[in-house]
């Protein structure tokens, strides 16, 4: 029979062939975890990498989703008495005020990037010629054509709740007030909303009917334009970029994109993206009303981050010249420059020379 001192060594071995699996364990690294926005991913891993090959004691071990996903998966973890991730990148940065201040797991946003809608397309989709060529309008395509054209979950993903208010935007823009903006009224604009997009307001875009298909974060309908599933996609101009996909650009109108004011109309694109809204499910059976807004990312570290010190080191990476070269010049997002936040007083004090505030 094995002896007391043997059975001693064996679970010892165990043990630490256990630990030697767990995520920067048996390696010497500390495990830096990330959750963010799908579309963040491309340049996230290419700074993932340049972080790693700087701090060579770090892992960087990311998790991307709809950002409403990452954040209600954030607050689980804590609710259940686990460590949350050190560091959250939201696609709409007031998601994180939102949903983890009262909660008290943060405290502080950084603004740091910007993005904008367009409308995606297959090799040889149907009628993308004569969009390109402006003699026929998408949401004339996407309404009256047999077309296939998706847009991610609003509850899950910020593309998918901005996706349903480019519709409602377009009908603003192009009938309902289309006098106020210098344009002659079309008829295909006229109840646009409702013709693509049907149901209650706590109904609409959930899921997948007749010709509008909806997946739970806007990167997961590349695939399906890649392999000629879907004709069309609504995603960030950034996704299109990275992915080398072809895409339409809308009116800064309804493309979620600007401030300042539309023209000469004397309304601002703030105003007129306020006009836009979506109904919520922020948990079973409770709701709240998201206004449009201009397309602003945010970043914050978790108040009980496990790695603090080591995420505002990050933080600081990809605020800086090179984030911003990966982010802009290699990936096609804007960097807001200087980065801005709403409550610097709170932020480590290693971050507060780098940003503004709002």
């Amino acid at each position: 029979m094995p002896t007391t001192k043997a059975k001693l060594a064996a679970t010892l071995l165990s043990v630490v062939f256990v630990l030697a699996l767990l995520p920067g364990c048996g390696s010497g690294q500390t495990a830096l975890t990330i959750y963010h926005a799908g579309s963040l991913s491309v340049p996230l891993e290419t700074l993932e990498k340049m972080f790693e090959e700087e701090h060579p004691e770090v892992d960087v071990l990311r998790e991307s989703g709809g950002s409403a996903t990452m954040i209600s998966r954030s607050i689980t973890r804590e609710e259940a008495g686990e460590a949350p991730p050190d560091i959250i990148v939201s696609a709409d940065y007031t998601l994180i005020p939102g949903r983890l201040y009262e909660p008290g797991y943060a405290d502080w946003t950084i603004v740091f990037a910007k993005n904008r809608m367009v409308l995606c397309y297959r090799d040889h989709a149907p009628f993308a010629e004569d969009i390109v060529a402006s003699t026929r309008t998408w949401y004339d395509v996407l309404r009256n054509e047999d077309v296939r054209w998706g847009h991610s979950d609003p509850d899950d993903d910020p593309c998918g709740y901005r996706s349903l208010m480019v519709f409602q935007l377009a009908q603003e823009f192009y009938f309902d007030d289309a006098a106020t903006f210098g344009n002659t009224p079309d008829e295909n604009a006229s109840g646009l909303y409702d013709a693509c997009v049907p149901g209650t307001d706590e109904e609409r875009g959930r899921v997948t009917e007749g010709r509008q298909v909806v997946r739970s974060k806007s990167v997961d309908l590349i695939e399906q334009l890649q392999s000629g599933d879907l004709d069309y996609a609504f995603e960030y101009s950034s996704v299109a970029v990275q992915h080398g996909i072809n895409y339409i650009e809308l009116d800064d109108a309804v493309n979620l994109s600007q401030t300042g004011y539309i023209g000469d109309s004397g309304v601002t694109y703030a105003d007129l993206y306020a006009r836009a809204s979506v109904r919520l499910e922020t948990s079973p059976g409770e709701y709240s009303t998201k206004s449009g807004k201009a397309i602003v990312y945010g970043i914050t570290i978790t108040k009980n981050a496990p790695n603090a010190d080591l995420a505002a080191k990050f933080v600081a990476f990809l605020l800086s010249n090179t984030g911003k070269q990966v982010f802009e010049g290699d990936n096609g997002q804007p960097f807001v420059t200087p980065a801005q936040c709403d409550k610097p007083s709170n932020l480590p004090s290693s971050l507060r020379d780098i940003v503004v505030p709002m």
